[in-house]
């Protein structure tokens, strides 16, 4: 399910803290790490977290969006730009953290 433009660099450490959610950007990001409570649904770019509704003009100028969401122990990310997926899930795991890149390739690691 790859989109017609060039996928961005992109290089997510995802791990959780009890209620957190945190991404770690190692490329494609001006953030290195970021953390939020896991039951919020944010599009995250480049740059952090943007409201799509108030600003539509990230829209654009966004390298990548990613929407993230948490339902139960099940976590969404949606590929809306720049990334090379459209859907990945994950289960929330304590102690685990994943490894994603902009082609939507996930490896796990086991703390």
């Amino acid at each position: 399910m790859a989109y017609s433009q060039k996928p961005t660099e992109l290089e997510w450490v995802i791990s959780f803290r009890n209620n957190h959610i945190i991404f770690e950007c190692s490329k494609g990001c001006n953030y290195s790490y970021l953390s939020f409570d896991s039951y919020r649904k944010v599009v995250l770019n480049e740059n952090t977290m943007v409201n799509l509704e108030k600003n539509p003009e990230e829209k654009e100028e966004s390298n990548f969006l990613v929407q993230y969401s948490k339902i139960g122990n099940e976590i969404f990310l949606q590929g809306i730009k720049g990334v090379g997926w459209k859907n990945i899930t994950l289960t929330k795991d304590l102690k685990s953290k994943y490894y994603i890149n902009q082609a939507g390739e996930i490896r796990t690691k086991t703390l």
